[in-house]
This record gives structure tokens, sequence and C-alpha cells, in this order.
């Protein structure tokens, strides 16, 4: 549990029923194995949830979080933090619920999450991000688009919009089916004038070609010989 010298906070926006935070990190109490303690990172890294949410907070997410091996749930929401997302973070392998929402965040969304096997829950809306949402493991299972709203520049399969490679290279199931066809006419034609062709070139080779007449002179000599 984790006390906080103006009292608790509810959090229930992965549907847990845990008190967390309400405070700016320095402020914190911690009741650790009934000890009260300090927050240092000594103890974080056997934490298994941490909300820093609606704390005003502001700078890059640090990388170092990518240590806090214990973690489940982290919420970072409704704050002013931007940069772009760490990919350090996919190296949390318990993670299970991560809102990074309300930020300033920017940049594209790191393939390393697709490392999260645990993750059930990721909202990253109300951002700055852009490019192709990660694709492969839990992350094709984040089709929810309201965690994703509100960042114009997303693409991807989880929301249903194209990315710009994939539109340009992509054609209508209609071309598609007659550019086939026709590829299969032209085959089919092409033989056909083939074979055609070499019948006549042999019909004429046979019958069209004049016959050398015999040299009557030649045999005369053969004769006297």
């Amino acid at each position: 549990m984790i006390e906080t010298p103006d009292g608790f906070s509810y959090f229930n926006g992965f549907g847990t029923n845990y008190y967390t935070i309400g405070t700016k990190i320095n402020d914190m109490i911690v009741n650790w194995k009934k000890s009260k303690q300090g927050l240092s990172f000594d103890n974080l890294k056997n934490y298994s949830l941490l909300d820093l949410s609606m704390n005003q907070l502001s700078g890059e997410i640090p990388t170092s979080l990518g240590r806090l091996k214990a973690l489940k749930i982290l919420n970072v929401s409704l704050n002013n933090f931007y940069g772009r997302i760490p990919a350090s973070i996919g190296e949390l392998k318990n993670l299970e619920g991560l809102d990074l929402s309300r930020n300033n965040l920017s940049g594209s969304i790191p393939q390393s999450l697709a490392m999260l096997l645990q993750l059930t829950i990721l909202d990253v809306s109300n951002n700055k991000l852009t490019g192709r949402i990660p694709i492969g493991s839990q992350m094709d299972t984040m089709n929810n688009p309201n965690f994703f709203a509100n960042n114009s520049g997303l693409c991807g399969m989880q929301i249903q919009v194209l990315c710009p490679e994939d539109s340009s290279s992509t054609k209508p199931p209609e071309v598609e089916r007659k550019e086939s066809w026709f590829s299969w006419e032209g085959m089919v034609v092409g033989y056909v004038v083939a074979f055609f062709v070499t019948v006549a070139i042999l019909y004429l080779t046979e019958h069209c070609v004049p016959v050398k007449p015999p040299n009557h002179r030649s045999q005369r000599r053969r004769q006297r010989v």
C-alpha cells in the first residue's frame, strides 16, 4: 500500500481496486512490510502498480522505467509528458495495463510493446503520436479505437486506417480481378497465335519453297565417264 500525506485517491482506470497515489512522487511515504520508508528507486523495483496520473508532471518519460520489472499497471495519464514513448517499456514483461493518455507524446509507438505478452489494455489516446501501430502478439488484440483516439497521425489495422505506404500499393479487388483476367487472357492469346504461326511456317516451308531443277549437264558427264 502507498500512503500520501494528503490521503488516498481511488484508481479504477483498469478495473482494479487499488488505492494509488494522488500527489507528486517526492511527497510519498511507503508502507513497506509494516515499516514506513521513503520512496526510493530500490523499492520501486518491487512495485506492481505505479500511478502517477493527474500530477502535472512534465518532461520526457524516463527510459529507466524499463527497470521496474515487477510492474503490472503503469498509469502516467493526464500529465504534460512530451517526447517519444521509451522503447524500454517493452522490457516490462509483467505489464498488463499501460495508460499514457492525455499527454503531449509524439513520434511512433515503439515496436517493443509487441513483446508485452501480458498486456491487455493500452491507452495512448489524446497525444500527438504518428505512424503505424505495432503489430504482433498482444498488439493485434488492441482493437479498441478509443484507446488510440485523437492521434491524427496514427494508422494500422487496429483502428482500420490504412497507412500511406499501404494505400499506395493496395489496389481495389475489382482492379486486381481485371488485371488477373487480362494476364490470363493475354497468355492464352499468345499461345494460340504462336501455334498458328508455327503451323503456317511449316506449311510454307514444305509447299512453297521452289525445288531446284536437275542439272542435265552433270548427268551427261557422269554417263560419259
